[in-house]
């Protein structure tokens, strides 16, 4: 939400200018004003900010950002406030008794959790145009780390059905990439 007294062409006095990324000044032919003044903007500042440390005043530093904004030197910005870190996440898995150390607890966790955001080639951790043998290592690598039957006998507690959804999330990636056709050479 701006603040009260906007100023037409560039927002309210609270909200945020930026130089356009990659800016040549000199290609723009700036004035001495303007070159002050876009100084003053530097990547991101409030616009309020900038008005208070102008030595030209505030009427001709508005025409002057105006003009700024008219050669394209400058334009809004969104500025979005990051959250104070959070507090560290306790995973009660990592508490269970299991016949498992905290390493391959961890590994086990922090592989489902990443599961949903991950496309096929990100599961099996190969690149895009990966070839079919790439593609079946990987998938033999991560088998040796996460299949179930690597831990047979052992008390896994919750920890067999992650294991369980990241085998299959990972046989997934495997039949699915191992289905595509290798790219074609340019003709």
């Amino acid at each position: 939400m701006s603040a009260p007294n906007p100023i037409v062409g560039l927002g309210g006095r609270t909200d945020h200018i930026a130089t356009v990324p990659h800016l040549d000044p000199a290609r723009l032919q700036l004035s001495p004003e303007e070159g002050s003044v876009l100084s003053l903007v530097g990547r991101v500042e409030r616009i309020d900010a900038v008005l208070s440390r102008s030595s030209l005043g505030e009427a001709r530093t508005i025409a002057v950002l105006l003009s700024l904004r008219a050669k394209g030197a400058i334009v809004p910005a969104r500025v979005v406030q990051r959250a104070p870190p959070a507090a560290p996440v306790v995973d009660a898995a990592l508490a269970e008794e299991v016949d498992l150390d905290a390493d391959q607890k961890r590994d086990i966790i922090e592989m489902e959790r990443s599961l949903d955001g991950m496309d096929h080639h990100a599961v099996l951790g190969v690149a895009r145009g990966s070839s079919p043998q790439e593609v079946k290592q990987a998938y033999y690598n991560a088998s040796r780390r996460f299949h179930p039957d690597r831990y047979f006998g052992k008390n896994l507690g919750s920890f067999r059905a992650r294991l369980e959804r990241i085998f299959k999330r990972l046989t997934d990636a495997h039949n699915a990439l191992s289905r595509q056709e290798p790219p074609r050479a340019p003709a």
